[in-house]
């Protein structure tokens, strides 16, 4: 199994950071989150197709459900998902466009660059670097105009949530949020611009991906959110983050001076 990537993956309710050195490409991926990602050490590239040549960039923006790879072959990283029906996620949806990839340049970016690089290469614990990845995807958010999400559809996220150990279908999440089949189905797309078989296999995934980096086996990982086994987990990890989960090292954080040094 080739390396993809060295470094920590923290995940919290809605959303991931994933830091550290970068070793071989991604594959061509794409995803229901809003994507955020710095070059800590230098510039990234990203494509959108597999023969499109390779742009450099200091930060980007990657919209929900766009197609893309990546390289920085040996530097220092830093990916931030969250999701786009959240306000952060709407906001930098408002913000930098819901159809390409979004350049920000360094003078925009400098000081989050700072912050979560010190963060790592002090190996500070899960909470800070997760306070300091909120923060960052709060400030470029910007000023958030949009009409908040409707209600019952936060309920039924916050239920998938809960439930991701059981069998759910549409009926259910229906059914506890008070709307016919038809009708949540309709609004649950309406909102947040993903069915809800796929929203629940991304809500998924996830939750299988932190077990697994949390020390759980892939497999017991797979098992406990409902696939079927873990090559399946490991297929839904390389269509929707580009690489297989055993690709990416867990550092401790007593090396994390050594990786950067």
């Amino acid at each position: 199994m080739q390396i993809a990537g060295i470094g920590r993956v923290i995940f919290w309710s809605g959303g991931s950071l994933w830091i550290g050195q970068a070793i071989s490409p991604s594959e061509l991926h794409s995803h229901h989150a809003v994507q955020v990602s710095f070059g800590l050490s230098g510039q990234l590239q990203f494509r959108t197709t597999n023969n499109a040549p390779w742009t450099s960039y200091s930060a980007v923006v990657i919209p929900p459900d766009l197609f893309h790879t990546f390289q920085a072959p040996g530097k220092m990283i830093a990916h931030l998902f969250c999701e786009p029906e959240s306000a952060v996620g709407r906001g930098l949806l408002t913000r930098f466009g819901t159809d390409a990839i979004a350049s920000m340049t360094a003078d925009e970016i400098g000081t989050h660059i700072k912050g979560l690089w010190h963060a790592f290469d002090s190996g500070d614990e899960d909470e800070e670097l997760e306070q300091i990845a909120l923060d960052t995807l709060f400030s470029l958010s910007g000023q958030i105009t949009e009409s908040p999400v409707d209600e019952r559809v936060i309920q039924a996220i916050a239920f998938i949530n809960v439930s991701l150990a059981e069998p759910l279908t549409l009926q259910t999440v229906a059914r506890h949020v008070g709307l016919s089949t038809g009708r949540f189905r309709h609004l649950f797309v309406e909102e947040t611009g993903i069915s809800f078989r796929g929203y629940l296999l991304w809500a998924r995934l996830n939750r299988a991906l932190e077990l697994g980096f949390s020390g759980t086996p892939w497999t017991e990982a797979a098992h406990a959110t409902n696939f079927a086994d873990s090559a399946h987990l490991s297929r839904t990890t390389r269509r929707m983050y580009g690489i297989a989960p055993s690709s990416m090292r867990q550092v401790n954080l007593s090396v994390n001076r050594q990786m950067t040094a």
